[in-house]
Formats: structure tokens, sequence, C-alpha cells
């Protein structure tokens, strides 16, 4: 069963996301539904590629 692997790996990755969801609602945290088409993208100036580095000369 070569799955078995991937099977055990999304079990625990369920469980750690339950975890987590847990310890957050306990802090008081909030669940918001935010409606399609909504965007926290605060400015549509500037790059929209992201730079992994900058050449210099020397």
């Amino acid at each position: 069963m070569a799955n078995k692997g991937k099977k055990d790996a999304a079990v625990g990755n369920r469980a750690d996301l339950k975890q987590h969801i847990d310890a957050f609602m306990k802090a008081g945290g909030k669940v918001q539904h935010i409606p399609s088409g909504v965007s926290g993208q605060t400015t549509t100036s500037g790059p929209r590629q992201i730079v992994l580095s900058h050449k210099t000369s020397s």
C-alpha cells in the first residue's frame, strides 16, 4: 500500500490543524466569513513580482 504514508500524514496534519484551531478559539479568536471577491490587498501600486535578490554592480 504505497499511499499509506500519505494517508498517515494527512491524518496527522488534520489533527495538528484541529489543535491550532482549538487553541485559537480558546484564546478568544473569532472566525469571520469573508464574501467572495473581497481582497486583503490595500494598494494596487508598486511592483507585483517578488524580488529574490538585488544584484549590485561593483
